[in-house]
């Protein structure tokens, strides 16, 4: 299932129920490993939101400059959780990245759409939110797509670098 921005008008959360959203998700997903694949490549999930929160970093959201978005530090899912990666175009021209999670990581990927459903998940590369979408709906299978790529080789680059070495 294709991850894509969708950039609506969010309400704001009490910071209790942020808190408690984050708090189940690090229980829940606490065996994340370490984030690093061999070539340095940090690919991360976090929750995420447009308004501030204590202890949450600001970042500039890369498919959409100018926005700034509000990033939980716990990591939700990291390279450990991906199978696959690869970089493409799809039938438009726009450039994408394919990553297919393990089962261990589609498992996390659909626990923690469920509990940010309405919110925002934010995906980054190397330290960088390169997409924030609202979760409309909980994600199952295994596979989803990030856009938001200056160049199909770009994407290759990090695509190498996400998915782990055999």
């Amino acid at each position: 299932m294709q991850v894509a921005a969708t950039f609506t008008s969010l309400t704001s959360l009490t910071s209790f129920k942020r808190t408690l959203a984050v708090l189940i998700l690090s229980t829940g997903l606490g065996a994340c490993a370490t984030g690093h694949s061999q070539s340095g490549t940090r690919f991360e999930i976090h929750a995420a939101s447009l308004a501030e929160s204590p202890d949450w970093q600001k970042a500039n959201l890369l498919d959409d400059p100018g926005t700034t978005v509000y990033v939980a530090p716990e990591v939700l899912l990291d390279n450990s959780d991906v199978a696959l990666a690869n970089a493409r175009k799809d039938l438009g021209g726009q450039v994408l990245i394919v990553i297919q999670m393990t089962p261990a990581g589609a498992i996390r990927m659909g626990m923690a759409s469920r509990v940010l459903l309405r919110q925002r998940m934010a995906v980054m590369i190397n330290g960088e939110v390169m997409t924030a979408p609202v979760v409309s709906a909980p994600l199952s299978g295994n596979r989803f797509a990030i856009t938001g790529f200056r160049s199909l080789e770009e994407a290759q680059e990090i695509a190498l670098g996400i998915a782990p070495k055999k």
